[in-house]
């Protein structure tokens, strides 16, 4: 099954998917949006989120465990929402995450950063701003 996402206005999308060579129009809600992103968050928030590798996630669902792959710009979940919808709370939960992370290594990076070049102003006996 494949989906492709078609934008109609804000507050609804729909999506196509082709199961079985049959398309099948859907829609998306903003309601129904927000509920996946609030059950992706409880999913972190719980700790039900386990990263196996840099690509690769273990989640405990609600109706069961699945594995989310994270590959370049594709990411894909074992569980049937994801393969009717083409996303998910668990997939959600772990873009989420893997963004997250990232946010917080540039942070730190750019902390290290600011650190070093106050060290280096007061080694030069300036005051740092």
């Amino acid at each position: 099954m494949r989906s492709i996402g078609v934008s109609l206005n804000p507050t609804e999308a729909t999506y196509i998917s082709f199961h079985g060579g049959i398309a099948l129009k859907k829609r998306v809600t903003r309601d129904y949006s927000e509920k996946i992103l609030k059950k992706a968050e409880l999913l972190i928030k719980e700790g039900r989120v386990i990263r196996i590798n840099q690509n690769f996630f273990y989640i405990i669902g609600d109706h069961g465990k699945y594995f989310v792959e994270v590959r370049e710009a594709n990411i894909r979940c074992t569980c049937p929402g994801f393969r009717n919808r083409g996303f998910c709370s668990h997939s959600i939960a772990v873009l989420l995450t893997v963004l997250r992370e990232d946010y917080a290594k540039t942070l730190d990076e750019a902390m290290k950063k600011r650190l070093q070049r106050n060290l280096e102003m007061i080694k030069r006996g300036e005051i740092p701003r």
